[in-house]
């Protein structure tokens, strides 16, 4: 097989390379310092296995994922390896057509079983990673099975950034009944301030900011 690595951090890029190297399957591997690198360089042959980071200058790794899969084969398998491993990001990923998922603190020995399992087919999630998105999956769905349906539509709008006067007239309420609404939230949730609501609700996926352009 080959490999594109896709990493600001040089000395990182050029170490797995020396080491995925000696895997058998592996053919050759190409590295790059940035997205726009491997975009211009791969006009003609795509790799097998395409490895990225998620925090790079220019375009970053969410918006080369997304390039990826609206422009290039679905054949192409993209391995996310991070240091970005909350919940949120990991789901993101996924959901933007990654194959795998693993941490940058993950042994070697790791990384080349989950390379086979992704060009096997397969989709791979680290093991240190893992416990963080059961944990944000199993949150979720009893956070989520607490609040009513009105209060489930108060969180997204609190987060979407409107204030309690914005939502009562969207809703046609009155600002003291959903400010009653807000507060159940907040208790069930137990949060004490909306900041804590808002970052409480991302990080546990129960909001997800509407992506501008798609």
């Amino acid at each position: 097989m080959n490999i594109s690595l896709v990493d600001d951090h040089i000395l990182l890029t050029e170490a797995l390379k020396s080491s995925l190297l000696k895997m058998p399957e592996v053919n050759a591997i190409h590295t790059y310092c940035g997205a726009e690198d491997f975009l211009e360089d791969k006009q003609t042959t795509l790799p097998d296995i395409l490895i990225m980071d998620l925090m790079m200058n220019g375009i970053s790794g969410m918006d080369l994922l997304e390039i990826c899969r609206t422009n290039f084969t679905k054949d192409l398998k993209i391995i996310i390896l991070s240091s970005s491993t909350d919940a949120q990001t990991i789901k993101q990923a996924i959901r933007k057509g990654a194959n795998g998922f693993m941490s940058k603190s993950t042994p070697l020995d790791e990384l080349k079983d989950g390379i086979r399992q992704v060009l096997d087919g397969k989709q791979y999630i680290g093991k240190s990673v893992r416990d963080n998105l059961l944990n944000s999956i199993f949150t979720e769905e009893q956070v989520v099975s607490h609040l009513s349906p009105r209060e489930k539509e108060v969180l997204n709008k609190v987060c979407s950034g409107l204030t309690i006067k914005e939502i009562a007239y969207e809703l046609k309420l009155s600002a003291h009944t959903v400010q009653y609404y807000h507060r159940n939230v907040m208790d069930k949730l137990k949060v004490k301030r909306t900041t804590d609501l808002i970052v409480y609700a991302m990080k546990n996926g129960l909001y997800v900011p509407e992506q501008k352009g798609n």
